[in-house]
């Protein structure tokens, strides 16, 4: 989701503050043992498998070493390579979660003021919230959220193609850029990604790179507190920063 602008909001003790507080950490805790419950099955039968393959493989013999995968693996600068889960569907297109289990403040679903938006449908057993609609038109999970801190590494929600890469502009200031990936499925939409910045291990993608989901690394989550204040820190325990996803149909002038 883009930007909010500030909403004045009642004044509240101080004790009130500190409580909020507690309670926005005690979810945040609950909500990572969750992810990372969900997200621990996939890797220990993969350890399995490995352990499988090496004792069929001969063991601990001096051999020459086998084939190198086919995909390299990247070099994540804030966080792990995140499990390949499930975090929601739309149409069939399976959106996977695109950071560190580790590093997930909150998962929100919220509507946006765009009638090309499809909604997402929530999948797995991954905590999430939706957000009020504050006059927002649109289904209420069109726009999804996922909640990490600045510097994270965030990876490609989705196999596919990039079809754009550009700047992503705040009230006339770019702030960092826009990854719009057309889904291997051909569903007839594209997902977006914004709240993205190279840093670290990531670089800006280029058009036409072919992305694998929880593999190739589109960026690092933008630090935008100091641009405005952010829906998602009401359902988190920092400031709200996070990757935005959306999925946008192509041909919004066919639509009914």
């Amino acid at each position: 989701m883009g930007a909010l602008a500030s909403v004045s909001m009642p004044r509240v003790t101080q004790q009130e503050l500190a409580r909020k507080r507690v309670d926005r950490q005690r979810r945040v805790r609950v909500r990572r043992r969750r992810v990372l419950a969900t997200a621990s099955i996939p890797l220990i039968v993969v350890g399995i498998v490995a352990v499988v393959i090496a004792l069929v493989g001969g063991g601990g013999s001096s051999g020459a070493a086998g084939p190198s995968s086919p995909v390299p693996e990247p070099s994540p600068g804030g966080g792990e390579r995140p499990p390949e889960q499930v975090i929601a569907t739309v149409d069939n297109v399976a959106v996977h979660l695109p950071v560190d289990p580790e590093r997930v403040t909150a998962i929100v679903y919220h509507p946006l003021n765009n009638r090309s938006a499809v909604a997402f449908a929530p999948a797995g057993d991954v905590e999430h919230d939706t957000a009020p609609r504050l006059g927002r038109d649109g289904p209420e999970t069109a726009g999804l959220d996922v909640g990490a801190a600045a510097g994270t590494t965030v990876y490609a929600p989705v196999d596919g193609v990039v079809a754009s890469v550009a700047d992503y502009t705040v009230s006339g200031s770019t702030q960092g850029y826009e990854v719009v990936i057309e889904p291997a499925s051909g569903s007839g939409a594209v997902l977006r990604m914004t709240h993205l910045e190279a840093g670290g291990a990531s670089e800006r993608p280029t058009v036409g790179t072919a992305v694998r989901a929880g593999a190739t690394v589109l960026g690092q989550v933008r630090d935008f507190s100091p641009i405005a204040e952010q829906e998602l820190a009401e359902f988190s325990h920092d400031e709200g920063n996070h990757a935005h996803l959306e999925m946008v149909r192509t041909a919004v002038d066919l639509l009914p």
